[in-house]
């Protein structure tokens, strides 16, 4: 007979009994999933009461005229909550994760020594590697780095760099030594303002020129534009470099220093037209641990100008270490005279300005205007990059209540969203319909005259647009400042205006002619001097006919600016949108230091022109109206050129018989 078989008994051990099994645990399990779904939709309704209470108290108010692109208006109305809920806690997680690993790299490595220049050395044989490979297979595109453009700190998305060569230049952002009986530092050029703040100020030690936003990188300075509240004394960030070392187009390694006064003196401004910089030297500064700041306001503009001369001619011991000025409206201001100190006092009481939870800086300055002059100790490391945290004054036009004491209780802690986020964010469409809205960009007329208006067209600007970052930046003898203020008004009527004296040195004697770029006017250098005193106006944010609801065409305001700019023997800031033709950029620059050295180092065909770097992405500006017009003025004036010379020639010459045999014509190669 069949037996049936039992299943084996199991006696669960303590070891062995399974909570999921028991009855209690059966019961409970819908209850936590139903916690868990309620949660999560909490959560999520959280979120979207959020994002709908930010959108709401974002907007100034004002719709949207339905001429603007349908991504705009979706945009403007997105915007405060997305950067409040999206950008700026990204952009809080990749600050710190970028200063941790910073601050381990230094810790494991440490600045400079022997390890250090071996980095380097490779750094440099895999550029010059590459360049010597674009040599050898026929030099057929122009190069340009492979940076993404959205990592820059310029106002440009685009990077004009489709059709060019790009080389990898790796992170480039070693510290190579710093010499603190010398007073100099030597590092790569992708080494961040922030990163030097963390090396040197433990060591007493700053820049000659430290600039105050926290991650532009000290290449960039070189190269490019680079101004501090202490360039009354020092001059533009390019008075304090030592020396230059790039590789050329046929992967050649050159130290320059002032010994080749013309190489020298080309490569500011130049944004890497002749090589690729891959390190430089610089000066330092001895430091002390506060700066004293006095606040001074002043009620016109002729009393500012006045006051700034004053202050910047004082003396060596009496003139401000730092010196600035915020511009209010067209009349108040707030001077703010910078000095060095070891520590605070009865009178001027520690204030830590930086500190997640305080006002923004330029409203704490702000209340100078009612309550009359003051003074106050700042820590250094606050003091230089005191617009961090606001970015100058933009944030309260992309986030409105970001100031509100609610706001910096809650969110104040995460710090502002990172500018190269911001762009990241925005995509092509965006940034050109938002180029349209803002004083750092500008804009096209809707439609050209003779034709209807087409999709392809910006739209009018009016109501409350999302303004991106960034300024427009003129620099102009300080004696015109009150002229430059009331055009200001005029072309954009932004306020704050940012007011940094400058002094521009002129190196035309070591050269035999030139400056470089930014090359003074005679008339403007002091008696006895070998420099003069300028100033930086900076416009930054929506422009006043925006916010009243008006039409404002950027590109006829820009180009009046520039035009402006040249008559009065000043410069442009060329990370800001530009609206010149080349011909007019170089009317404002003087080239003739950089041609040389292109040509010298075979750039010519390497590298795009200045221009070409700097101008904005494709469907951002429309200059096909100017290019014709100074074409045809050129033919014109050709043509007129050749008419007189062949007058001049009748009248000189006695007639000739023509012959009737036609001499071959040249072979053109």
């Amino acid at each position: 007979r069949r037996r049936r078989r039992r299943a084996p008994l199991l006696v669960a051990t303590p070891h062995q009994s399974s909570t999921a099994d028991s009855p209690t645990f059966q019961q409970t399990r819908p209850l936590l999933n139903i916690t868990m779904l309620a949660t999560i939709g909490y959560g999520v309704a959280s979120f979207v009461i959020a994002f709908v209470l930010a959108a709401l108290l974002g907007s100034d108010g004002g719709a949207l005229s339905k001429e603007f692109p349908w991504q705009f208006r979706l945009a403007a109305a997105c915007r405060t909550p997305v950067l409040m809920l999206i950008v700026v806690p990204l952009s809080f997680i990749r600050g710190k994760y970028t200063l941790a690993r910073r601050r381990l790299r230094r810790y494991l490595r440490g600045p400079g020594g022997k390890a250090a220049a071996i980095r380097h050395a490779a750094h440099v044989d895999s550029i010059s590697e590459q360049l010597r490979a674009w040599d050898r297979g026929g030099r057929k595109r122009k190069l340009r780095t492979a940076r993404s453009n959205w990592a820059a700190m310029s106002t440009k998305l685009g990077s004009n760099k489709e059709e060019c060569n790009q080389i990898a230049l790796g992170h480039m952002n070693e510290i190579l030594d710093v010499d603190e009986d010398g007073l100099t530092l030597t590092c790569e050029p992708g080494v961040t303002m922030g990163e030097l703040t963390d090396e040197l100020l433990p060591l007493g030690l700053m820049l000659q020129s430290h600039i105050e936003m926290e991650s532009i990188t000290i290449g960039g300075l070189a190269m490019g534009f680079g101004i501090e509240t202490n360039s009354h004394k020092v001059g533009l960030f390019q008075e304090s470099v030592l020396e230059y070392e790039f590789v050329d187009s046929h992967g050649r390694r050159h130290s320059v220093t002032k010994d080749q006064p013309e190489l020298f003196y080309a490569l500011p401004w130049s944004y890497g037209t002749v090589g690729f910089l891959t390190s430089l030297k610089v000066k330092l500064l001895r430091t002390q641990p506060y700066v004293r700041v006095e606040y001074l306001p002043t009620s016109s503009a002729a009393e500012l100008t006045s006051q700034l001369q004053r202050l910047a001619a004082l003396g060596e011991g009496q003139a401000p270490d730092f010196l600035e000025a915020t511009l209010y409206d067209r009349d108040n201001a707030v001077i703010q005279a910078g000095y060095f100190d070891a520590r605070p006092s009865t009178a001027a009481p520690l204030n830590r300005i930086n500190v997640w939870y305080k006002p923004f800086y330029y409203r704490h300055v702000e209340t100078a205007l009612r309550s009359g002059a003051f003074q106050e100790s700042i820590p250094l490391q606050h003091f230089l990059h005191r617009f961090t945290r606001s970015i100058f004054w933009e944030l309260e036009d992309m986030i409105p209540f970001s100031n509100h004491p609610l706001y910096r209780a809650l969110w104040g802690w995460l710090g502002p969203p990172e500018v190269s986020l911001l762009k990241l964010a925005q995509g092509p469409v965006i940034r050109r319909a938002s180029v349209y809205a803002h004083v750092v960009q500008a804009s096209l007329p809707t439609a050209q005259a003779g034709r209807a208006s087409s999709p392809a067209d910006p739209p009018p600007v009016a109501a409350n647009p999302p303004p991106l970052g960034g300024s427009q930046e003129s620099i102009m003898p300080l004696w015109r400042l009150p002229e430059g203020i009331a055009k200001f008004d005029d072309w954009f009527g932004a306020y704050p205006l940012l007011v940094f004296p400058v002094r521009i040195f002129d190196h035309s004697s070591e050269t035999g002619g030139s400056s470089g770029l930014l090359t003074p006017r005679a008339a403007e250098i002091e008696q006895g001097e070998a420099s003069g005193l300028w100033v930086d106006l900076g416009a930054y944010g929506v422009p006043r006919a925006v916010r009243e609801g008006a039409v404002w065409d950027a590109k006829e305001n820009i180009r009046a600016m520039e035009h402006w700019t040249r008559e009065v023997g000043g410069w442009q800031a060329l990370y800001t949108d530009i609206f010149c033709t080349p011909t007019e950029l170089r009317q404002m620059f003087d080239f003739s230091l950089l041609d040389k050295a292109r040509k010298r180092h075979d750039g010519v065909d390497a590298f795009p022109e200045v221009y070409d770097k700097v101008k904005s992405e494709a469907g951002i500006s429309d200059l096909s109206a100017e290019l014709a017009a100074e074409r045809a003025a050129a033919k014109k004036g050709t043509a007129a050129g050749r008419r007189s010379q062949s007058a001049a020639t009748s009248v000189k010459s006695p007639p000739r018989r023509r012959s009737r045999s036609r001499s071959p014509r040249p072979i053109r190669g």
